[in-house]
């Protein structure tokens, strides 16, 4: 996985090393999206049971969701610096299986919002914590393809957990929707734990990352205060709030995409709801290879500049956008044409912004909070795409047009936030 290793240990034995650190992670972060991206197929069945409740008032379920979540990266990417993933991942796979066998067993509003919360809370421990452990078991050369690669694991899961999904809700109903995925994660969980390290230093190997000073200065400060002053450093990074205020507008469009495709084929283009998840994996299947094309021309094209890459997929991701306005109801297969489209720009930005590009601007010691920090700000744009894309839904009366406007808007204004940050770069990057 890595040829650039800076240690003395054997190399066939780092390298098992690092295949493993990567596929527990991949496994174990796809897993994640099982109990995550189901509420959106069981969500039409769910309106259907309630007939009583509104689009926003449903759109709620995963805007506390998102609310949770970017309270929790700040949380957890600060406490994943101290614990690191083998402990906090394990957590939260164990809480992510308990919530949704419990989601299956809800019969009011209020039960399913504060479950949905907390399986929220929980899941925030997941991807900083993952960004962390990659840096810590490699070095920056590569930094962009690997978690271009490693990043599909959350497409993956988008698309096991929406095919799933679909079939449990048509064959034995929504409540199966949650109950399944939450038995899976058990195992998961186990494995996890049991197989997983923090660093290489861990697993008896020296340090591997080559963008961090492992001298005794740096390790000669007491922990707590190296800690609040790389939190403070982390706080005063410009180019990190400018690079999170661009995912906060990109992560509204990602996740407007993920909360509500299987609605909007459903409702305007006429598909069941297994149909309607059939089609919708386009946009994490197809993404999948937009985040391995991202992060490969970031780091061969653009000289492990992540920001051009960004900015020129985002631009072309508003045109995207508005292409849906002006696709009528019942052309579902020019739909899902233009979903697969879309997932592929999506998912190259939204990998780069929340990974690559974070680790790159950020203090080397600080993978987890800064990444917990970008990650926050990208669920806080998240919270728009329930409960505000509901009120919009609802107000057009089933009409996606607006819709779609404003996630054109929202990809422009974040293209530009690129374009501003155009030259960063990783640490001693040429």
């Amino acid at each position: 996985m890595n040829d650039y290793i800076i240690t003395t240990a054997p190399a066939h034995s780092l390298r098992s090393w690092q295949r493993r650190i990567f596929w527990l992670l991949w496994g174990a972060y796809a897993s994640y999206y099982l109990c995550r991206v189901n509420f959106a197929v069981a969500q039409p069945a769910i309106l259907r049971e309630y007939p009583s409740w509104t689009a926003a008032q449903i759109g709620m379920i995963p805007s506390v969701y998102a609310l949770c979540y970017a309270v929790g990266q700040v949380v957890n990417g600060t406490l994943g610096e101290r614990f690191g993933a083998r402990r906090m991942m394990t957590m939260a796979l164990v809480t992510a299986s308990v919530t949704n066998i419990l989601f299956a067993t809800a019969s009011s509003f209020e039960m399913m919002l504060i479950l949905w919360a907390v399986n929220g809370y929980a899941q925030s421990a997941g991807w900083s914590l993952l960004i962390q452990t990659v840096s810590n078991w490699n070095t920056s050369a590569r930094r962009g393809t690997l978690i271009g690669l490693i990043s599909t694991c959350y497409q993956v899961g988008n698309v096991l957990s929406w095919l799933l999904a679909g079939m449990l809700c048509d064959t034995l109903g929504w409540r199966w929707a949650f109950a399944v995925p939450g038995l899976l994660l058990v195992p998961m969980a186990v494995l996890f734990m049991a197989g997983i390290r923090n660093r290489p230093e861990d697993a008896g190997f020296p340090p591997v990352r080559d963008d961090i000073d492992h001298g005794p200065e740096e390790s000669a400060a007491a922990p707590g205060v190296a800690r609040r002053r790389i939190v403070a450093m982390t706080l005063s990074n410009k180019t990190l709030w400018i690079l999170g205020f661009g995912f906060f507008c990109m992560n509204s469009v990602r996740y407007t995409f993920m909360n509500w495709t299987v609605q909007y084929m459903a409702d305007f283009q006429g598909r069941s709801i297994r149909g309607s998840a059939v089609t919708a994996i386009a946009i994490p299947l197809i993404g999948s290879l937009g985040a391995v094309f991202a992060g490969w021309a970031s780091d061969h094209l653009f000289g492990r500049r992540r920001a051009p890459v960004c900015a020129i997929m985002l631009f072309a991701l508003a045109a995207v956008c508005g292409v849906f306005i002006v696709i009528p109801s019942g052309y579902w297969i020019a739909a899902t044409a233009m979903l697969g489209v879309a997932g592929f720009l999506i998912y190259g930005p939204d990998m780069l912004m929340s990974g690559a590009a974070t680790v790159d601007v950020s203090h080397p010691r600080a993978a987890s909070i800064a990444t917990g920090l970008t990650m926050c700000l990208g669920a806080t744009g998240a919270i728009f795409s329930g409960a505000g894309i509901g009120l919009i839904r609802d107000a057009m009366a089933g009409d996606w047009a607006l819709v779609f406007a404003v996630l054109a808007g929202l990809s422009v204004v974040s293209a530009l936030l690129m374009v501003s940050i155009w030259n960063a770069r990783p640490r001693g990057a040429a």
